[in-house]
């Protein structure tokens, strides 16, 4: 496996190989995880597998969210070897940054929901460090969670605008044996918290359990969020959305999702399901 950090270093290496087989990309922040690994399983053994690992500061609202924000390099890159990743790109981030800022970007209107309206300049950043990785590694196929489903349709837009060629591929959600959706975050939770972990995956189901049994959205959403918040836990949206448009609905009459975003022990959460 060979690491690289230099743009200088990845252009010649990819230039060297572009024509040769096709190139696999998983973008990450780093800290790998199970649902990384899912992400790099799901690339073709027969294409060049290429994991990025960079914390993108741009993306983070919260400055100290981004200082703690965990990071394990040593650990990330022996995990990429073992799961036979072809090359890690570790970029520096005084280089990258300066290349982010000079991106002029226009973001399509759904990113100002959900995240997007409680993360002022989140989805900016991702634009700018996605359509970067893009041009600069010349994938062919491009693997995202759907966890993170409004940067997933995002990640689709830019494709669509800017990389024709290019094959997003989203990827279920993994979770772990009580139904938690696997996220870097999580090592931050105190363990005697995963009890309330717990509740946001139950109280999706128990949503879409109603939702299908024919009721209303707006007859179900505040008892919901009633006993999230009595166990502690402070919701920030928890909305019943379109899955092209991200629009909000109030039933199941056209394809959609529930999404939620949540604050336990201060530490943001999210995840969704689709009805």
């Amino acid at each position: 496996m060979k690491v690289i950090s230099s743009l200088e270093d990845i252009k010649s290496y990819i230039n060297d190989h572009k024509s040769d087989e096709a190139i696999s990309l998983i973008p990450t922040m780093g800290n790998i995880h199970s649902g990384h690994l899912k992400l790099i399983k799901s690339a073709s053994s027969s294409s060049l597998k290429i994991v990025s690992i960079y914390v993108n500061e741009l993306q983070f609202n919260d400055r100290n969210d981004y200082v703690s924000y965990p990071r394990t390099l040593s650990d990330d890159l022996s995990i990429c070897e073992d799961h036979d990743v072809d090359l890690v790109f570790t970029p520096d981030n005084s280089v990258i940054r300066k290349q982010l800022d000079d991106d002029k970007s226009d973001l399509p209107k759904f990113t100002s929901y959900m995240c997007g309206a409680n993360r002022p300049g989140h989805f900016l950043g991702v634009y700018k460090i996605v359509k970067f990785l893009f041009e600069l590694l010349e994938p062919n196929y491009a693997y995202f969670g759907k966890k993170d489903f409004q940067q997933l349709l995002l990640i689709k837009y830019i494709a669509n605008t800017y990389f024709s060629k290019l094959k997003i591929i989203g990827v279920d959600t993994v979770r772990d044996k009580n139904n938690i959706a696997l996220s870097s975050r999580l090592s931050k939770i105190p363990s005697e918290s995963f009890h309330q972990v717990k509740l946001i995956f139950q109280t999706l189901m128990i949503i879409k359990k109603k939702l299908l049994s024919g009721l209303n959205y707006n007859t179900i959403k505040e008892d919901c969020i009633l006993e999230l918040e009595n166990n502690n836990i402070s919701v920030e949206y928890l909305d019943l959305r379109s899955l092209e448009t991200l629009k909000e609905q109030v039933n199941t009459k056209q394809p959609c999702g529930v999404f939620i975003a949540c604050y336990i022990d201060n530490i943001r959460l999210i995840d969704n399901i689709e009805i």
